[in-house]
């Protein structure tokens, strides 16, 4: 009888699943349900399966104990494009870098050049300065080649020049083309192409609304004074938004209105109140890369900015400029790349505190040690130093402005983005893990090419891409973003 029984017992039963990968007893932080407590988490192919206090079994199990574990960060303004800086990324957090403010043209070759070879999620905006460019150049096979180079578009006369009448009813086609493409709304550079009319930033605007879709805009000036300030360059963008009902991001206003940023925003949150769709981003740094060559330096600078010359240092050197060497690079033909430091702490505190404002790096490709740090360790610093040192900001609101804030700017338009920025049942396997008590940035002004502290481990489509603190060797697992129009 007993042997019966013994035989019979497995019939009825059914055995635990075994998943692929377990967090085990790890600080669960979902910002979209307010999650914050010792779960374990079940990963299941490129997807998140359990969030539970329930025993997990796992093909590898990870003891999570003592760490935080949260959505993987998406990153709506990163310039960089090659792989080693996206180890970098990897390393601050970053599972999804997209290309929003100044975007590419055309789209489909952006993209299919990054296919499998991408560290993290990767994603553009479709480029409103290169389409223009590609029309100022005659819209031809040679315009499109010369469209594909940036550093030709912002240096080329043509930034300070209309787009020639019988070329300009092309433009929101072209733009449109983009959308269709996939590209992840629109980006517009407004500020480094003065030949950009009012009409036709309205124009470009007009497409996003007819589109469903959102222009990332660098807005027309950055200046403390009037007229041509900050304050009207974020009333056109407002007024452009409320006309066409499209959705208008300002990007980095911290490094556009430096002590009046929270000023504007707080003029973004009475259009909120009022249903016209615009929002803001801030990185945590004090300073701006800028070509001394650019419309930024052009005469009046100082009192724009709210700087002056001993404010600005050399990309190529570290050192702060003098007058003389800062003449000698604006009418130079060497390397003329500046940071500008022009915010305070105080500034920077008061954006990371609204609830408006989130997390965008600006990154850009890390080529020394004097490069931005903001490529390397924008994510780490708001962990390490707003939120574990001063106490800015807490870890679920850190978290909330880095992952569930741009899921959600984008997932209107973005279908992938529902799934993102969330840990929880259901989501991509986006996965950040890291140790509360060292988390932080090691780039410094001088000193950039540096790893950030703390994450232990980093998926990106249910793949390790940082495994116990460590790159992991040849993985790509990052896939491209889409509009609700790709693929």
């Amino acid at each position: 009888m007993l042997v019966s029984v013994l035989l019979a017992a497995p019939v009825g039963a059914q055995s635990a699943p075994i998943h692929d990968l377990v967090y085990l007893g790890v600080r669960a932080i979902d910002p979209e349900t307010g999650l914050d407590a010792v779960r374990n988490i079940a990963v299941d192919g490129d997807k998140i399966v359990a969030v539970t206090e329930a025993p997990l079994q796992g093909r590898r199990m990870i003891d999570a104990r003592g760490l935080i574990a949260a959505p993987g960060f998406i990153d709506l303004h990163s310039h960089a494009t090659n792989f080693e800086t996206a180890t970098y990324e990897a390393k601050d957090g970053v599972t999804t870098r997209l290309e929003l403010e100044i975007g590419v043209y055309p789209v489909k070759p952006w993209y299919a050049a990054q296919q499998g070879k991408a560290l993290i999620n990767y994603g553009a905006s479709v480029g409103h300065n290169a389409a223009r460019y590609f029309l100022q150049k005659g819209g031809d096979a040679a315009a499109l080649k010369a469209a594909q180079n940036p550093d030709a578009i912002f240096s080329a006369a043509e930034i300070n020049q209309p787009i020639p009448d019988d070329a300009y009813a092309r433009l929101p086609s072209l733009i449109e083309a983009g959308l269709r493409d996939g590209a992840v709304g629109i980006g517009s550079g407004t500020q480094y192409a003065p030949g950009i009319t009012h009409k036709e930033m309205l124009d470009v605007t007009r497409v996003a609304g007819k589109m469903r879709t959102c222009v990332f805009t660098h807005v027309r000036y950055g200046s403390l004074v009037e007229p041509d300030s900050t304050l009207e360059s974020v009333q056109e963008s407002i007024a452009n938004a409320a006309i066409t009902t499209a959705c208008v991001h300002i990007v980095h206003i911290n490094s556009m209105a430096m002590s009046d940023a929270p000023l504007m925003v707080q003029l973004m949150r009475g259009a909120r109140d009022r249903g016209i769709d615009v929002s803001t981003e801030a990185y945590p740094w004090d300073g701006s890369v800028d070509a001394i060559r650019s419309v930024i330096f052009d005469p009046g600078w100082e009192k724009r900015w709210g700087v002056s010359v001993g404010d600005l240092q050399s990309r190529s050197t570290g050192k702060r400029l003098t007058q003389a060497e800062f003449d000698a690079l604006r009418s130079g033909t060497g390397d003329d790349g500046v940071i500008m430091h022009m915010n305070t702490e105080a500034t920077l505190t008061a954006l990371l505190r609204d609830p408006l404002v989130l997390v965008a790096s600006d990154a850009g490709n890390i080529e020394g040690p004097n490069s931005h740090p903001r490529s390397a360790g924008t994510f780490a610093r708001v962990l390490g130093h707003y939120v574990r040192e001063t106490q800015v900001l807490s870890w679920s609101e850190a978290i909330r402005k880095m992952s569930l804030m741009p899921a959600q700017r984008l997932e209107a338009f973005v279908p992938s983005m529902r799934r993102k920025g969330r840990l929880q049942a259901g989501a991509d396997a986006d996965i950040v893990v890291f140790d509360p008590k060292t988390v932080g940035a090691k780039a410094t002004y001088g000193d950039a090419k540096r790893y950030s502290d703390g994450f232990q481990y980093v998926m990106v489509n249910g793949a390790l891409v940082v495994d116990r603190g460590a790159l992991v060797p040849d993985v790509r697992p990052g896939r491209p973003v889409y509009s609700m129009f790709g693929r």
